[in-house]
């Protein structure tokens, strides 16, 4: 059983990810594959394949705990795989599977517990302890990249119970022929001429779109014709912001140069990262493989500039993609980040060998082979992506 707070059509990042592996597993053949989740108009189970989707919980937070148990024993599972966090529990409700779990276990002892943990390393020590009890309790803690890994061996918990399970795009990405950019653009209705910057994701601070805005200003004063795509809508709370940034927008001359899709469904963005010259991502905390915002852009063989923080944890896998990292904070080094992108253009050799690297059915597969292993407490393979 898959307990999950977010569910398509949820707009999670965790949702597209619940419905891949409990596809994906149930299609082993070996197990019968439940997903418990939010009870809300949003969660769409017809889309499960090979597997049941059960809406039931109302509230998540840590006094619904006991509540939440009882919907979980009532499906009598053998092992509880859970996913946290999602957007369903964020913010002070990240609490609720750190006593969730302890409860469960006490009630059901025999019931394996597996936590895909999705994000750690990018929360301030004192924040990280607040899963400990959950890594504690649980027979197997999935992450899926070397940051995340490195941060909950930094709780005390033993290695043997830590699997890196790598994760993929969500997309399936046509091969970025003229032809295709052409017929992208006029679906986008960008120019064809110009040199098309994009970013998607939520829109928020900590993902400096504000400094992106005032970088392609920078660009267009070096003389480049350049035209921003901001595929993506605020992300919880975050409303003001989007609008600040749209607003900075209009106040640097730059509102006919810029495309803002708000929320993109995948066509859009398919159509959108083949469209363009140049994929930026200005992560505040510095990207590592979790970001598969960045794995699209790599499947669509774009360039990549994106952002490290020294004061997380690195992803060495990510230096393998051959990426451009730049201060995220400082317009003029982004400006000057996209620019040196575009006078030393990867070779298409090396875009489609990075392409192939990130294909998304293997990379998935082996996640999905991963989860088995915690599941049946099998020994973790070593840590990381194992890119070559």
């Amino acid at each position: 059983m898959i307990l999950s707070g977010s569910f398509p059509d949820i707009r999670c990042g965790v949702s597209r990810h619940v419905d891949i592996i409990a596809r994906q597993t149930a299609q082993q053949g070996d197990y019968e594959v439940h997903v418990l989740t939010s009870d809300e108009p949003a969660v769409n189970p017809a889309i499960a394949q090979r597997y049941q989707v059960h809406p039931r919980i109302r509230k998540w937070a840590p006094y619904h705990r006991a509540a939440i148990c009882r919907e979980i024993l009532r499906l009598e599972p053998d092992i509880v795989h859970i996913q946290n966090p999602t957007v369903k529990y964020n913010g002070w409700r990240s609490l609720t599977m750190s006593v969730l779990t302890p409860l469960l276990k006490r009630q059901t002892p025999t019931v394996r517990l597996v936590v895909t943990q999705h994000d750690i390393a990018l929360s301030r020590k004192l924040l990280r302890r607040r899963y400990r009890p959950l890594f504690q309790t649980a027979d197997a803690v999935l992450v899926s990249n070397y940051r995340d890994y490195q941060a909950v061996r930094d709780q005390k918990i033993n290695p043997k119970k830590i699997y890196c399970s790598p994760v993929g795009s969500h997309l399936i990405l046509p091969m970025r022929t003229p032809a295709a950019k052409s017929a992208a653009r006029v679906a986008m209705d960008i120019p064809q001429q110009k040199i098309c910057v994009a970013y998607f994701g939520f829109v928020h601070p900590g993902r400096r779109i504000d400094v992106l805005v005032r970088a392609l200003r920078l660009l267009r004063d070096e003389n480049y014709d350049i035209h921003g795509l901001i595929m993506g809508g605020a992300y919880a709370g975050q409303k003001n912001y989007y609008r600040q940034c749209q607003q900075l927008a209009k106040q640097l001359q730059l509102a006919e140069h810029i495309t803002w899709t708000g929320y993109a469904d995948e066509k859009q963005i398919i159509d959108g990262l083949i469209a363009s010259d140049v994929f930026v991502s200005l992560p505040e905390r510095g990207a590592d493989m979790r970001n598969t915002s960045i794995h699209s852009a790599v499947l669509a063989e774009l360039p990549v500039v994106t952002t490290r923080n020294p004061r997380y944890y690195e992803d060495p896998d990510l230096e393998k993609l051959g990426c451009v990292c730049v201060a995220g904070d400082d317009p003029a080094a982004v400006a000057e980040g996209i620019s040196g992108t575009l006078k030393n253009l990867p070779p298409e050799e090396s875009l489609a060998r990075r392409r192939k690297q990130l294909d998304p059915e293997a990379i998935w597969a082996r996640h999905v082979e991963v989860n088995i292993s915690a599941y049946r407490g099998e020994p973790p393979p070593p840590p990381g992506f194992l890119l070559t």
